[in-house]
């Protein structure tokens, strides 16, 4: 069975993994192409802080707009909180995420789009992300996706709106998954050995808001067509709404194929 490809961050081959590279965005013909990175990481993963560090500069030289990242406490052991942790980021939602995504064989990973290289096998190193995220914006499906917020501080019920607009006809089985992250999160987390009391965690996997697998698509995905879904909740007190972002992506429904075609987002508090 084919699997989803992860980046895997080993330590001996992290020791150049960090150079910054350019990355040449080509222009799209359609809405601007936005590449989705779900990266697998835990506090008290020794090498997750790297593997965050390298997707940061990244998205500093690409473009918080254009590269999209979601950070999923998921590793087992490496996920659960160290004795000076003031709350666990695991999620019972975000290890099923993963299960769905594909096998995890270690962290730091990222699900880049989600996209399989059979020539590679099931794993590469953190220092391949860089060229598998710039092959992403050379992809263009034709497709926009757009996330709108309506959010009420005082009863902090959000509503969203995420508006897909192809602009070809997409065949197949497509589903949307719509997620809820946290920025900022202050935390102890493990950087190479050395507990960072004050740890600055960033887009930080809190829920999902549609099914594991996303929600099935059933209106054609036609050239011109607008079409249209909304979802509904209440943000938990313990979640700090100015740093709460929603993430909405369409992909593919099929096994092993759920590559993610377009991907946006938009802040809770503006």
């Amino acid at each position: 069975m084919k699997k989803i490809v992860y980046g895997i961050c080993l330590l001996a081959l992290f020791v150049t993994a960090c150079e910054e590279k350019e990355i040449v965005i080509p222009e799209l013909s359609s809405g601007a192409r936005r590449v989705l990175v779900e990266e697998i990481t835990g506090v008290n993963c020794s090498n997750c802080p790297d593997g965050a560090r390298e997707l940061a500069a990244l998205q500093k030289q690409i473009g918080a707009d254009k590269l999209i990242l979601v950070a999923i406490h998921s590793g087992g052991d490496l996920s659960k909180p160290v004795p000076q942790s003031t709350m666990d980021l695991q999620t019972t939602e975000g290890y099923a995420l993963v299960d769905y995504i594909g096998q995890l064989s270690g962290i730091p990973s990222a699900a880049i789009s989600r996209r399989y290289f059979p020539d590679e096998g099931s794993e590469f190193a953190v220092g391949a992300w860089s060229a598998r995220i710039t092959n992403e914006f050379k992809r263009d499906y034709n497709l926009d996706l757009f996330v709108a917020n309506t959010y009420d501080p005082i009863t902090r019920k959000l509503d969203i709106k995420v508006n897909m607009a192809p602009d070809s006809t997409l065949l197949g089985e497509h589903r949307l998954t719509v997620v809820i992250t946290e920025d900022s999160i202050v935390n102890a987390q493990n950087d190479n050995s050395v507990i960072i009391l004050n740890y600055v965690h960033r887009h930080a996997f809190r829920d999902i808001v549609t099914a594991i697998n996303g929600d099935l698509v059933a209106e054609p995905l036609t050239a011109g067509a607008l079409i249209s879904k909304t979802y509904s909740l209440t943000l938990p007190a313990a979640w700090d709404d100015k740093h709460c972002t929603v993430v909405a992506y369409l992909h593919h429904g099929g096994t092993p194929d759920k590559i993610i075609l377009q991907a946006a987002e938009d802040h809770v508090v503006e």
